[in-house]
């Protein structure tokens, strides 16, 4: 590979001149080194995207009858970038919409660079990185020669491309990942590409089913600094502590004299991999002026397309403006901090003044900090950010930093910093910060429980009281096992109660009893799970709203997803096999059919059983007027599976419970002429701990 680019060439690390909104269909380009994974990465775009797939390499071969390398070797690289150049206008000239484009660049030059740029002006053309020494390890050549090369090729391909993806080697960074099995050890790497891919066209992926962290219901955002995550963590896991969001803390004076852009795009995948939280690219000005590097490293954080970014008013409207409008769908806060406290600002019009530019110029937040130096600064500086929020229309973060300022940063109602344990020192950690919420009676004391029959093995409260501890809320788990499902109304009815998980075998039953059921639980016909909270009403008298949610096809469907290999992930033909016909059936389907299966087989003991459940779905699917799904009911084991089918690569056991007694246990065998996917697939049994039903494949 080599690369004619100009010596003259600059890195266009600005902020990109287009809001970067593509329409729905546009086509992918996947652009990188030899060896970053483009064609792994493109297959699974493709898969995901259900797009089709089009390779350089492959193209190239159909026309002119051999591998590039090949080529060059027989008719030298002078003829080959010829063919190379046409090859790839006609690739990007005939596949603008509906495809993913992978393979261009083998020996890149300055009209292909001319090209893919064009291309980028209404495309998506991602710059796949990966660690220079994995690259290294796969390109034989000097260190001094692959430092040139490579200096070399980053330079394209940053011109070239408007978004970054850092492909995060297997194994490299955890132990535990390490360990998985071969057939998931791509799996990792799916979740964050796929989740990366929705973020581009701003299509919602949730990953959990939390408050959102602009509202104020008191979240928190944890401080983590870029340095942390050059080395390695005690435990990445740590990251997963319960935050709303990540807020990863870039210091401009970090990176002089060095190339930030790699830094910034290993942080950002690292913080996709080992946590669901959102990511929040926040650049800490330096402390002397320098617009230019803080203009150049905004551009390099939207190019990784975190789920929002700060920018700091302090360097201009110009520069606001110019970020909000390339922001795409990306969240953007303005930042504001004075060296004081917010308590000395009540006189003061400064901050409403910044408060009404933000919401002028299309920031989604604003966020504004202050220095305390005093104790007596705590309570005014509390006040005072409420009133600055109160006629807002955007959500407003402020608090006071330092020693004295954290009374401030526990009770500010969105975002607040908080810190890993190990950092505790440093700031409040979550534990805290919820604490001292509850101490100040801002979050209430709620009761929580599981209502059903056959309760006295579940782990609810051992594993929901462990929870509220480590986090510090102030909540309290317990069971309340009944014979009569109108036993409910008195937890429906008890204002202490925040609200029950509902067991076999209520799930249906207890639909009448609520006032509002989510669209999800109205699809299986079926609630696991009673929000209760109290609302105001007109006449001033409080009353509880009881809404119903299905959660067991949420647990289902991530089942299936996290340990569906990429060689089976889900598309056109994909079967799913489901055995049992009670309420998990029901939510085993759901959870198929959003994944989007649209081939079940259904099995189980009692026929009747299994035709209500099909016919149940098929009468949905018309009424919705949703994608078709077919159903098929397989009568008995002995059955052949059915010839216009592939085999099943997701399975999913929904037997129903049994009484707590090891005799009273049964057991089904899936048989072998059901189980011959040649690529395996994921095999899921749903049931609770007291059933000792099994399933044996």
């Amino acid at each position: 590979m080599s690369f004619q680019v100009p010596s003259s060439h600059v890195q266009h690390h600005g902020l990109p001149s287009s809001s970067r909104r593509y329409s729905s269909d546009a086509s992918l380009v996947l652009v990188g080194f030899p060896g970053a994974g483009k064609k792994t990465l493109g297959i699974m775009a493709a898969v995901a995207l259900r797009r089709r797939l089009v390779d350089f390499v492959a193209v190239f071969q159909q026309r002119h009858g051999m591998h590039p390398q090949a080529y060059i070797v027989s008719h030298g690289s002078e003829r080959y970038r010829k063919l190379e150049l046409e090859v790839t206008e006609e690739i990007l000239r005939e596949h603008r919409k509906g495809c993913v484009i992978v393979g261009l660049g083998w020996l890149a030059s300055r009209q292909q660079q001319v090209l893919l740029e064009e291309f980028a002006s209404c495309h998506p053309v991602l710059y796949i990185r990966r660690d220079r020494r994995d690259l290294q390890q796969l390109i034989a050549t000097s260190q001094d020669k692959f430092e040139r090369m490579w200096d070399a090729g980053n330079s394209f391909f940053e011109s070239c491309s408007n978004l970054e993806f850092y492909n995060v080697t297997e194994g490299s960074t955890d132990e535990a990942r390490s360990a998985l099995p071969a057939y998931l050890k791509l799996k990792e790497t799916e979740r964050t590409f796929v989740r990366f891919l929705h973020r581009i066209w701003g299509r919602e992926h949730l990953t959990r089913y939390s408050a959102d962290p602009l509202s104020a219901s008191y979240t928190y955002a944890l401080q983590v600094p870029m340095a942390c995550l050059e080395g390695p963590l005690e435990s990445y896991e740590e990251l997963e502590n319960g935050a709303d969001a990540i807020n990863l803390k870039v210091e401009l004076s970090e990176f002089h004299g060095r190339r930030p852009s790699e830094s910034m795009a290993r942080a950002v995948a690292m913080l996709r991999r080992h946590s669901r939280a959102l990511v929040i690219v926040d650049i800490i000005p330096s402390s002397v002026p320098d617009i230019l590097s803080y203009r150049k490293l905004l551009g390099m954080a939207l190019r990784t397309i975190p789920d929002a970014i700060t920018c700091s008013m302090a360097h201009g409207d110009d520069l606001a403006q110019e970020v909000a409008a390339a922001k795409g769908y990306i969240k953007a806060i303005a930042t504001y901090h004075q060296e004081y406290s917010l308590a000395r600002n009540e006189t003061r019009p400064e901050l409403f003044t910044f408060r009404q530019k933000a919401q002028s110029i299309g920031f989604d937040a604003i966020h504004i900090t202050g220095e305390s130096t005093a104790p007596g600064d705590s309570l005014h500086g509390i006040s005072f950010p409420h009133t600055l929020a109160k006629d807002s229309l955007i959500p407003t973060i402020a608090y006071d930093t330092g020693l004295f300022g954290r009374t401030s940063v526990c009770l500010n109602p969105i975002l607040s910093p908080v810190v890993l344990e190990s950092m505790k020192p440093t700031g409040v950690t979550l534990r805290e910060a919820e604490m001292a919420v509850s101490a100040c009676f801002l979050r209430r004391r709620k009761r929580f429980g599981i209502f059903g029959q056959q309760l006295s093995h579940t782990l609810s409260p051992a594993m929901h009281n462990a929870a509220y501890a480590a986090c510090g809320l102030p909540y309290t788990y317990g069971i309340a096992e009944r014979e009569r499902l109108s036993d409910i109304r008195e937890i429906l009815d008890d204002e202490s109660y925040g609200g029950v998980a509902v067991s076999l075998p209520y799930k249906t039953e207890v639909l009448p009893y609520l006032d509002e059921i989510s669209p999800e639980a109205l699809d299986i016909n079926a609630v696991n799970t009673v929000v209760l909270h109290q609302e105001c009403q007109p006449n001033g008298v409080r009353k509880t709203i009881r809404k119903g949610y299905n959660t067991d096809y949420l647990g289902i469907k991530d089942c299936i997803y996290k340990h569906l290999s990429p060689a089976n992930a889900i598309r056109d033909g994909s079967t799913a096999l489901i055995i049992g016909a009670g309420g998990m059936a029901h939510a085993a389907i759901y959870a198929c059919y959003q994944l989007g299966v649209r081939r079940i087989c259904v099995y189980n003991r009692t026929l009747s059983n299994a035709r209500r459940l099909v016919d149940y779905y098929r009468e949905w699917v018309k009424s919705k007027d949703k994608a078709p799904l077919e159903l098929t009911i397989l009568s008995s084991a002995d059955d052949p599976w059915p010839a216009h089918l592939r085999q099943p690569t997701v399975i999913v056991s929904c037997i129903p419970g049994q009484k707590c007694d090891i005799e009273s246990s049964s057991a089904l065998n899936i048989p072998d002429h059901w189980l011959q996917s040649r690529t395996g697939g994921v095999f899921v049994e749903v049931r609770p701990l007291y059933n000792h039903a099994k399933t044996f494949y």
